[in-house]
């Protein structure tokens, strides 16, 4: 038994293999009985197994960190490297899209913007807008090239002015309103600033002015006696050097020139009803002189430019005229009136009351204005309505049509006020085929509802005396 232990230990440390030991005969009794090993013998096995661990930790060390380098090396940062081309080439495509989605919406929206735009515009420049002075909305017609003017208006923003340009923009022409807004309102002629049409200059015509037109209607002067007599020697100039620039503008362009002259170019006529024929009755040197002789020097001027350099001229002698966009404060009897009776205060009536006065709708006189221009006659017509009131019976009537409780206070007449004033339209009738058409009383009911909403906005308004003064605009 012992000899048997030593060679198996022998064959072990002389190196002989495990196969080798395996092919010992060993008796039964041998193998199930313990086996007496000593301490060399089993430190050398220990070292033998051990020996063999380390071998097989090693190689699969080396392999795992072969396979670990090669992993996190080459493999992971070419997978890193696809997905994240992967991922910007599809958020460059997604953005790509999405710019292209977005541009395509963007485009529509624009295109829809634009269409809007343009759909607005074609509104707008075939209407007016409505404001405060203008609540209506007026069409305007669309002319070929040919058939539309080029109109300038003077004095266009003030009362009448400003009227005349609503028919003149209506019947599709260009117009172009000059102004220095002395006694006109940038207001009455708002409803037209978006109009491609239409053109405001701010402007004094006794200076030159150069513009291509084909008509002037040249209504720039102060109108009512407190605002023609504050500033008597510019009311003078505006007469004369305005209408001898616009006359020296039409010769130059060849166009048509209309004069807006007065009934006050009669004076206190001796003749009742006025007619053309009448020459007048004139204070040259009386308050209203510089109002009244600057009419008669324009109208001298028409006709001279006319025979010398043949310029086609015409000349309107306006009497009263009302209507809405009147100055409240211009101290004409008909917004005195409407403005005193409207607040309750004391209509004011100069004298005893007993002075008369014609009164005509501003439309009525439009329409004459209008086929004075566009007629063959070129003399003097007379244009207003032969319906005539005594000053007294007037504030009864204004009066009556407010529904006001204002008393009728009488003050000291004024100078040189007119006793009796007239038209004689017999004339227009012939000539232009022209009558007013609205009764005073129709357009007295307008005015009245027009100077009410001005009330409204403005809280008070204190109507002006009989003596010089500056619009309080």
């Amino acid at each position: 038994m012992v000899g048997t232990q030593n060679l198996k230990h022998r064959g072990v440390k002389d190196g002989i293999g495990k196969h080798q030991q395996s092919i010992l005969p060993v008796s039964s009794s041998l193998a199930s009985s313990p086996v007496s090993v000593s301490g060399e013998e089993s430190k050398n096995r220990r070292g033998f197994h051990s020996s063999l661990f380390n071998c097989w930790i090693s190689k699969q060390y080396l392999l795992i960190l072969m396979v670990g380098m090669l992993l996190g090396y080459v493999m992971l940062p070419l997978m890193l490297v696809e997905t994240n081309s992967f991922t910007f080439f599809g958020q460059i495509q997604q953005k790509e899209n999405l710019f292209a989605g977005s541009s395509t919406r963007g485009l529509v929206d624009k295109n829809n913007i634009q269409m809007r735009l343009m759909e607005d515009q074609h509104i707008l420049s075939r209407q007016s807008l409505p404001t405060d002075r203008s609540p209506l909305v007026m069409e305007t017609a669309v002319l070929s090239d040919h058939r539309r003017k080029k109109i300038l208006v003077t004095g266009g923003a003030g009362f009448v002015g400003s009227h005349l340009v609503d028919k003149l923009m209506m019947e599709g022409h260009e117009v172009t309103v000059l102004d220095n807004l002395f006694t006109g309102q940038k207001k009455n002629v708002a409803h037209w600033f978006h109009h491609p049409n239409f053109n405001l200059v701010i402007h004094d015509v006794t200076e030159p002015i150069h513009l291509e037109i084909d008509e002037i209607y040249h209504l720039a002067c102060p109108a009512s006696p407190p605002h023609y007599q504050f500033n008597p020697v510019k009311t003078i100039k505006t007469s004369t050097m305005g209408t001898l620039n616009m006359l020296g503008l039409a010769r130059r362009v060849r166009a048509k020139v209309l004069l807006t002259s007065t009934s006050e170019i009669y004076g206190d006529p001796q003749v009742h009803p006025q007619s053309e024929d009448y020459w007048g009755n004139v204070n040259i040197i009386g308050p209203r002189s510089c109002y009244d002789e600057g009419k008669r020097v324009a109208e001298t001027m028409m006709y001279s430019y006319k025979n010398q350099n043949k310029v086609e001229v015409r000349v309107a002698r306006i009497f009263n005229t009302f209507g809405p966009r009147m100055h409240p404060n211009d101290g004409r009897v008909v917004s005195n009136f409407i403005i005193q009776a409207l607040q309750n205060k004391p209509l004011t009536v100069y004298g005893k009351g007993e002075q008369t006065r014609s009164f005509q709708y501003v439309s009525d006189l439009v329409d004459g204005l209008h086929a004075l221009m566009n007629g063959d006659y070129d003399g003097p017509v007379n244009l207003g309505n032969p319906d005539e009131f005594t000053m007294k019976d007037f504030a009864e009537y204004v009066k009556k049509l407010t529904k006001s409780d204002s008393e009728i206070r009488f003050l000291e007449k004024t100078e040189d006020d007119p006793s009796k004033r007239k038209p004689d339209i017999s004339l227009a009738k012939e000539v232009l085929g022209w009558a007013p058409k609205v009764s005073v009383e129709m357009g007295l009911t307008k005015t009245i509802s027009y100077f009410q909403s001005v009330l409204d906005e403005a809280g008070e308004i204190i109507p002006t005396g009989p003596g010089a003064s500056k619009p309080q605009n």
